[in-house]
């Protein structure tokens, strides 16, 4: 029985240092990491930035093909002379615009 009180007691006082120093123990670590020079990227990390690019250049991609329709929609619009037609084009260009610009940005929104 008192070997058991023995390393309760320990333990206790190991606990009440941990809880005493742990601001300490969180600088130190944070000083380690930043002055290091080395970043360990996680898995994570990883895969969130691969992802996010992979949204960046899918994004772009539909922004590209709206925009080239959009050219289309104008070209037939001016063709037939149409104003509606032109109108169309050109606003769906427009929009096709507004989506690769988006895109662009897509390092800023996933960081």
């Amino acid at each position: 029985m008192e070997k058991h009180n023995l390393f309760k007691r320990g333990a206790n006082k190991i606990s009440a240092f941990i809880v005493r120093n742990i601001n300490v123990a969180v600088l130190v670590c944070f000083f380690v990491v930043a002055f290091s020079g080395t970043v360990y990227a996680s898995p994570a990390d990883t895969l969130w930035s691969t992802i996010s690019g992979l949204i960046g250049t899918w994004v772009t991609r539909l922004g590209m093909v709206i925009m080239f329709a959009g050219a289309v929609m104008f070209a037939l619009g001016w063709k037939s002379d149409d104003a509606e037609g032109k109108s169309r084009g050109i606003g769906t260009i427009i929009s096709g615009a507004i989506v690769t610009a988006v895109a662009a940005l897509t390092p800023t929104f996933f960081a």
